[in-house]
C-alpha cells in the first residue's frame, strides 16, 4: 500500500498484473505465504476501495427520489413504486447501505487481527467479510437500479441523461485533470487505469465475484475486462443474480428502447449502465474533445449463453481513438486532438 495522488488516499501497488486481481484474493495468497501484516493491510484497504460506493449508494438514491418528485410527480404515486419496489428486493436493500455498513467493518477488523495473531481462522474471516461486503455491495445496487428504474417509468426515459448528469455533476469537474495542456497524457492514463482497478476491485468484478480483472493489452490501448461487472452487471447477467438478472422478470428494470447520444445510442443498455457512458465518452468528449475511457457494453436481452463482459479501454493518446467512438456517441471526431 502506498499513498495514490490521484484517489487522494492509500491504495494497492504493484504490477497490473497484480493489480487485476481482487483484494480479498490477494490477502488470502499472503498468508498461504506467511506475509502475516500484507495480508491484514490487503483487507483493510478493501475498506478503502469500497468507501466511494458506500458514499454514493448512501446519497444517490435520496436524491433519485428527490428528482423524481422535482419532476412533477406526485409523493403518494412515487411512495406506491417505492412500496413496489421493496416487494422486489427486500426491505433490507431499501433501508441502505449506511445501516449495513458497520457489520463489513466488524468483519475486516475481526480477519485483520487473526492475520496479524498468524490465527488459522484468518483465511475463512477474510472469506467472511468478502461474503458479507458483496451481500451489501449488491443490495445496494439493487435498491439504486430500482430507484433509477422508477424514475424511467414515472419521468420517461427520454430524462434518464439529465437524471445522471444530476447525480454526478460533481464529478464532471475532475476531467480537467485529463487535458493535454495540463499534464501529459502518460500520467493521465496511468491515473485512469489505476482508479478502474481500485473500483472494480470494490465492484467484486468476475465470475467468482472475488473483484478480479482480466487484463487485454494491444497495439493502441489497454483493455480491462470485467465478466460480469458487479454493478451494471446484475441487470443482465445470471451467473451473479440467481438466474434472475435484473432487467428481466420478476424486476424488469428498465433498459433503454431507444438511440441516445447518452447510452452509444444503443438498445438494450440498463438504466444504470448509462452513467458509464456519460462520465467516460460523452461529457469528457464534449469538455476535453476526447473520451477519457471508451466502453464496450454488455445489452440486454440476451441468450445467457455467457458471461456478459464489459470492457474499458484506455488508449496509448487520445489520436488513436477511432471515428466510432466519436460517432456512435453523436459526436464529431474533428475535435479528437493531433497526435504528439
Amino acid at each position: 500500500m502506498a499513498f495514490e495522488p490521484s484517489l487522494g488516499r492509500d491504495a494497492r501497488i504493484g504490477s497490473w498484473e497484480d493489480l487485476a486481481k481482487g483484494t480479498f484474493r490477494v490477502s488470502v495468497e499472503k498468508l498461504e505465504v506467511r506475509e502475516f501484516e500484507s495480508a491484514a493491510t490487503l483487507v483493510e484497504i478493501s475498506v478503502l476501495e469500497a468507501e466511494e460506493l458506500r458514499d454514493v449508494y448512501e446519497r444517490w438514491p435520496t436524491t433519485v427520489v428527490e428528482w423524481i418528485k422535482s419532476r412533477g410527480v406526485l409523493s403518494r404515486d412515487v411512495d406506491r413504486e417505492l412500496e413496489r419496489l421493496t416487494g422486489l428486493i427486500g426491505e433490507t436493500a431499501m433501508d441502505g447501505i449506511a445501516a449495513e455498513w458497520p457489520q463489513f467493518l466488524r468483519a475486516v477488523d475481526c480477519a485483520a487481527e487473526l492475520c496479524r495473531s498468524r490465527d488459522s481462522g484468518a483465511v475463512n474471516a477474510i472469506e467472511t467479510a468478502r461474503v458479507i461486503w458483496l451481500g451489501i455491495h449488491d443490495r445496494a445496487v439493487d435498491r439504486l437500479s430500482g430507484l433509477i428504474d422508477i424514475a424511467v417509468r414515472m419521468v420517461g426515459e427520454s430524462s434518464l441523461g439529465d437524471l445522471w448528469n444530476f447525480l454526478m455533476d460533481e464529478w464532471y469537474p475532475v476531467h480537467a485533470r485529463y487535458s493535454l495542456s495540463h499534464q501529459a497524457w502518460s500520467e493521465s492514463a496511468h491515473q485512469l487505469m489505476i482508479a478502474i482497478v481500485d473500483g472494480f476491485h470494490a465492484h467484486l468484478a468476475g465470475p467468482s465475484r472475488q473483484g478480479d480483472i482480466e487484463l487485454i493489452e494491444e497495439e493502441h490501448r489497454i483493455g480491462f475486462r470485467f465478466a460480469p461487472c458487479g454493478s451494471g452487471g446484475r441487470s443482465v447477467d445470471r451467473s451473479i443474480t440467481d438466474g434472475s438478472p435484473l432487467a428481466g422478470p420478476p424486476y424488469d428494470f428498465a433498459v433503454t428502447t431507444e438511440p441516445h447520444d447518452w447510452a452509444w445510442n444503443t438498445r438494450g443498455i440498463c438504466s444504470y449502465c448509462v452513467h458509464c457512458c456519460l462520465l467516460n465518452e460523452l461529457i469528457p468528449i464534449d469538455r476535453l474533445g476526447y473520451p477519457t475511457r471508451v466502453i464496450d457494453p454488455p445489452t440486454w436481452p440476451n441468450d445467457g449463453s455467457s458471461v456478459n463482459a464489459c470492457t474499458w479501454w484506455v488508449y496509448k493518446h487520445p489520436s488513436l481513438v477511432p471515428d466510432s467512438v466519436y460517432l456512435r456517441v453523436g459526436r464529431s471526431p474533428v475535435v479528437r486532438p493531433d497526435p504528439e
